[in-house]
């Protein structure tokens, strides 16, 4: 009865309690501060302005006004106008899923958690960031301290208003076409449900028409799910349904008006001044003003120097109940004098856009356009389309529209930014426009995300500058890509720009990496620039060789000059004018590196954290009771590092999600280079006593031969003998060294503290990183500070996005099983065999079991649960698996204890933070090929601890510039583990183009020809030698050897020098873009 009792009144305390907070919510929602996000978002104030003749609207209504509608201006309003949600239950507060408020399933989800402290919901309710109080109930009520207190907060949603000339459909014969990049970024700002319901057709590629031949260029989309493709649609059909999205946001309002001028004050654009569709003049403020209103902008000129060309025009038609010739592709006729352009748009109609060059184009309404394009355009379609085309043409429906370039020039401009066709324009003949455009707004949404108040200008405008700098690489490669394109494929009575032409057709139709290289970069799939440039000047090349072919002369050898200085002068002038520093070395532009001025930190009062106010009354954390160092990760990476820095007496708090006895198929295998780095750190003990095997070099098979190349270790002798340890390479259970034996090392120091936990944010203040907030296995939230926070949550790290610009490649799947009581035909010697199909890597884990890995390339490994891996190991893989192993090899896979595992590779690209750093599989991975792994990441800890011994780290500055220096130094090893690993895949990698199965067979018999070669490359694999020079020396004599073999052996002919081109070109193809990203 007592127990009924207290649960009454309990609730009526809770119930009044409620009451209470609701009442004064209530009264905060009345009466809004002048910089409070809350109020009445539909209630505008209106009254004579200045001048006497305009209306002004609040200044505190709106947060971003958007000046046009269309693509981007319909796309930024939704993404902006997105509600985030906090909840809040208890002592936890945590960032849930993006989802609209409007939702009512996800907004009525209640959790329960331990107790808040009265004082920290005063806290927040003397702020003016609070929404709404979902639920309040309790169980028990104490002194001070009330249970399982839900709160739901909004921190975007950010109230826009959109001014568009025109709401009604707009009719366009261009930004119809939607590359597969583009379409990733639709999906990634939640917009894909925009391209249902209008007949939207789906783009696998291209078609290519030159002189009666063709070709046909599909998308590398091997690696993405099955509805990723390009996409081409009406675009007039595709605006309204995103200006529809984004009217069913409450905090999003479109209006139609035509914006007039932008409002200056001191430099600072305050807002805009535009006219009603009834004339009425209104003038209406934003602390942000975002310029998006398409290629015919009348307000671009004061924020950008505005560079405009106008090289042709789009003659377009529609062509109705026809088939193209390869169905859901576009199709590009190199014309004369210019291409012809013709792709789906719905069920029953296909765009045709003829380019006319020039300004000028045939007048429509006197009849010379249809004779012009019956007479000059008809005769060059492909006969599937004629009669549709002259129908088309007989309609008379014909349309006309300037095609126009400009490259991005901003003047950055507190107060305003400009964006979409108003800020940069390329020739559409790729389509690459709405790509871009859907890029910028994700890079702005992610740029935006952690500032609360736009209202300090000229703070954000500094910090927007990184904004120009970080949309380079797509902007650049898909703009650049574009202009020269253009100029290639556009007919010209210069010799050697035909035979540019010609050779950039021929180029394409060669297929593999010579196709599917270009194409991803067109697609948006690929943004890099270096690539582009590559593959550009690999077809002024392959250009010249033709020419040179079969017999050289000096008329031939002047016109190949020609062709090159003609691609020179194509793409040199477009590189200049995007900028060659922002394109190719952004990573050198100071804003590259710029933090955000401010973040959201919403804290929870715990006896770890709480808050100061200092002499203006501004709240501060208070961090004067903190650790040295938060780690985040108890990984190999992390329990290293906690060792090595309690080791030097720093106190060090280590969250790790879980802290069982992991169960993993890679990390297994360490380089005599890592264990050598184990014992600099005094952890050798660590694989002791868990079975390790050594390992003392590789044993590779290909068609039947193998080849034995051991370990460089001489030069290790004398080390072995004084230290009774031999640095070969050890093989072992990862679980046993990561979370069993450094974990144990760690918990003995008194000055390393090992929790389990999940890390669920940083703590940001002014761009500095403070600490981390994590939920315990209690489910309770907990705050910790530190001056440094070291991220090494592995490959699946949730933290790296905010502390580099990471690009993830997932080349393959490792399939991984254990072989037991068998033994290698080799012992102590990792087996590396070339299959027929895939690759596998065979070594000893323990001294009864045998680690068999399989390769699977792409995005989708054979299914396990249906059976179809068990097939395919049985039926493919068993035959070239060695005999000795055979019986084991089915045994095992007849127990289907098969696990399968993603490898990925990611470059190092960290943005400089203060009081964070990157490390281990967060920073930097390369492929598990060649178990390069753990010898980076002891490699990386050794530096660190050299670097950070004896410095202050409550000296941010001096922690920032170290923490440089440490991305510098770890370069040399980084750099020569990561291009070893992902070119030696890339080589493996069984492919069905004749010139990847050349390289491959040139770099087995390479290494199988001379010992000192063989020593030399195993020292890099390895880590022993990691000299980024040798390397490169390395694939230098490996394209020299392949080039050698090819045209000396037997006898020298044009068609060897041919092919030895075309395998050094992939061999090139091959590293260039590796060491590109590394570097």
């Amino acid at each position: 009865m007592m127990m009924i009792d207290q649960y009454i009144l309990g609730s009526f305390v809770a119930s009044l309690f409620g009451f209470v907070l609701l009442y004064k919510l209530r009264r905060k929602i009345k009466k809004p501060k002048s910089n409070s996000k809350i109020g009445n978002k539909n209630e505008c104030i209106n009254g004579s302005a200045a001048d006497g003749g305009s209306q002004a609207d609040s200044a505190g209504e709106v947060d971003v006004i958007i000046v046009g509608a269309g693509v981007a201006g319909a796309a930024l309003a939704y993404t902006l106008g997105k509600i985030t949600l906090i909840y809040l239950i208890g002592s936890r507060s945590r960032i849930s899923e993006r989802f609209d408020l409007f939702d009512d399933n996800k907004l009525g989800r209640v959790l329960m958690a331990s107790p808040i402290s009265i004082e920290f919901l005063l806290y927040l309710f003397s702020t003016s960031v609070m929404l709404q109080v979902s639920t309040l109930m309790t169980k028990t009520l104490n002194r001070q301290v009330i249970n399982n207190v839900c709160v739901i907060h909004g921190i975007e949603g950010r109230r826009v208003r959109v001014i568009e000339r025109d709401l009604t459909e707009p009719d366009r014969i261009v930004g119809e076409l939607l590359q597969p990049g583009g379409y990733l970024k639709l999906i990634e700002l939640g917009l894909e449900d925009c391209l249902r319901d209008i007949d939207a057709q789906r783009v696998f590629g291209y078609a290519l028409y030159m002189d009666g031949n063709n070709t046909k260029l599909s998308y590398p989309l091997e690696k993405f799910d099955s509805d990723v493709s390009g996409r081409s649609f009406h675009n007039g059909r595709f605006i309204q349904r995103m200006r529809e999205k984004a009217s069913t946001l409450s905090n999003v309002r479109l209006e139609q008006g035509t914006v007039t001028s932008l409002l200056e004050e001191n430099g600072t654009v305050k807002g805009v001044q535009y006219k009603t569709r009834n004339g009425e003049e209104i003038t209406t403020y934003a602390p942000l003003t975002v310029v998006c209103d398409g290629c015919f902008s009348n307000l671009r000129r004061s924020l950008c120097t505005p560079k405009v060309e106008n090289p042709s025009c789009f003659v377009g038609l529609i062509l109705e109940n026809c088939e193209l010739p390869y169905a859901n592709h576009g199709h590009v006729v190199l014309g004369d004098p210019s291409p012809i352009l013709f792709y789906p748009i719905s069920t029953t109609e296909i765009r045709c856009l003829v380019d006319v060059p020039g300004q000028k184009v045939p007048s429509v309404a006197n009849g010379e356009m249809a004779h012009y394009l019956k007479t000059t355009v008809a005769p060059q379609i492909p006969p599937q389309l004629y009669h549709s085309f002259i129908d088309a043409i007989e309609k008379g429906n014909i349309r006309t529209m300037p095609n126009r370039s400009m490259p991005a020039i901003p003047l950055p401009t507190p107060g305003a930014l400009l964006m979409g066709d108003a800020f940069n324009m390329r020739h559409p003949l790729t389509g690459g426009g709405m790509t871009v455009a859907l890029s910028d707004i994700v890079l702005l949404r992610d740029l935006l995300r952690p500032i609360h108040d736009l209202s300090d200008a000229s703070t954000l405008c500094k910090y927007l500058e990184s904004f120009y700098t970080l949309r380079k690489p797509v902007a650049s490669t898909i703009n650049t890509l574009a202009g020269a394109l253009y100029k290639v494929f556009c007919a010209s009575p210069d010799l050697a720009r035909k035979e540019m032409r010609q050779a950039c057709f021929d180029y394409l139709s060669l297929g593999g990496i010579f196709s599917n290289g270009p194409i991803s970069l067109l697609s948006g799939l690929n943004p890099r620039p270096l690539h582009l440039f590559c593959h550009f000047f690999a077809v002024a090349v392959y250009g010249v060789g033709r020419l040179l072919l079969p017999f050289p002369s000096p008329k031939r050898f002047w016109l190949g000059a020609r062709l090159l200085s003609a691609a020179s002068g194509i793409i040199f002038p477009i590189i200049n004018a995007e900028g060659i520093r922002q394109m190719f070395f952004p990573a050198t532009v100071p804003a590259y590196y710029r933090a955000s001025p401010s973040s959201i930190v919403l804290l929870t009062m715990t006896k770890e954290t709480s808050l100061y106010k200092d002499s203006s009354g501004e709240s501060h954390l208070d961090i004067t009771k903190c650790n040295d160092v938060i780690i985040v990760g108890a990984g190999v990476a992390g329990s290293v590092l906690a060792h090595t820095l309690g080791k030097d007496g720093r106190k060090v708090h280590v969250i790790e999600r879980n802290l069982n006895e992991p169960n993993r198929i890679v990390g297994e295998l360490l380089q005599p280079a890592g264990y050598l780095k184990l014992l600099e750190l005094g952890l050798e003990d660590c694989v002791k006593n868990i079975d390790a095997q050594m390992v003392y070099g590789y044993t590779v098979y290909k068609d039947g031969k193998s080849i034995k190349l051991p370990y460089p270790l001489q030069n290790y002798d004398i080390y072995a003998k004084r230290q009774h340890l031999f640095p070969s390479t050890l093989t072992f259970h990862f679980t046993l060294v990561s979370k069993i034996n450094v974990a144990d090392q760690i918990v003995e120091r008194t000055y390393v503290k090992l929790v389990q936990g999940t890390a669920v944010s940083l703590i940001e203040e002014r761009g500095t990183i403070k600490g981390i907030r994590y939920n315990t296995m209690a489910g309770q939230e907990l705050t910790v500070f530190a001056p440094l926070t070291v991220i090494c949550d592995g490959c699946f790290s949730s933290f790296r996005k905010f502390l580099s610009t990471p690009k993830i490649d997932t080349p393959s799947h490792f399939a991984g099983f254990i072989i037991e009581n068998c033994e290698l035909p080799y012992p102590n010697y990792v087996h590396l065999i070339l299959g027929n199909r895939t690759s596998f890597v065979l070594y000893p884990i323990s001294s009864t079991e045998v680690r068999f890995l399989i390769d699977f390339p792409g995005p989708k490994p054979p299914s396990i649960s249906n059976g179809e891996m068990s097939h395919i190991l049985k039926t493919t893989v068993a035959p070239q698996v060695p005999i000795e192993l055979y019986g084991a090899f089915l045994s095992s896979v007849d127990k289907a204890k098969i696990r399968v595992m993603p490898i990925s590779c990611m470059p190092a690209k960290p943005r400089l933070t203060p009081g964070a750093i990157l490390l281990g599989d967060a920073l930097n991975m390369r492929h598990a090929i060649t178990g390069g792994g753990m010898t980076v990441a002891l490699h990386d800890i050794t530096v660190l601890k050299n670097i950070f011994k004896n410095i202050n780290l409550n000296d941010t500055e001096k922690v920032t510039k170290y923490t440089q220096d440490l991305y510098n130094i770890r370069k040399p090893m980084a750099f020569t583990m990561n291009v070893v690993a992902d070119s030696l895949y890339n080589v493996m990698t069984i492919s069905n183009e004749e010139s990847r199965k050349e390289i491959q067979q040139a770099c087995f018999d390479y290494i199988s020809r001379f010992s000192k070669i063989s020593e030399g490359v195993v020292g890099l694999v390895s880590g022993i030698n990691p000299h980024r020079y040798r390397l490169l020396l390395h694939l230098f004599a490996i394209a020299i050897y392949i080039a050698g073999s090819m045209i000396l052996v037997p006898v020298p002919s044009p068609k060897r020098v041919y092919a030895a081109a075309r395998l050094a070109l992939g061999v090139a193809a091959i590293v260039i873009p590796i060491i590109w990203n590394e570097v």
